[in-house]
């Protein structure tokens, strides 16, 4: 039973030639597109992140400061 196991790169390697190559290439216009739109991605995500903890502390206000701990 423990002969019949096979390692990740195993795994790896059989994989890889099921598929027959390297996966998909893209072209340089392809590329330049996917890397603004990751940028795009990513810097709507930070504000939507600076936008919750803005409105979070909007909201509780002064609350924050004058807590009973």
């Amino acid at each position: 039973m423990v002969n019949e196991m096979k390692d990740a790169g195993e795994k790896l390697k059989d994989r890889e030639g099921a598929f027959g190559g390297p996966g998909v290439v893209l072209t340089e216009e392809q590329a330049r597109s996917r890397r603004e739109r990751n940028i795009a991605i990513g810097a709507t995500i930070a504000l939507l992140a600076v936008l919750f903890y803005a409105v979070t502390i909007v909201k509780f206000g002064a609350a924050i400061i004058n807590r009973t701990i």
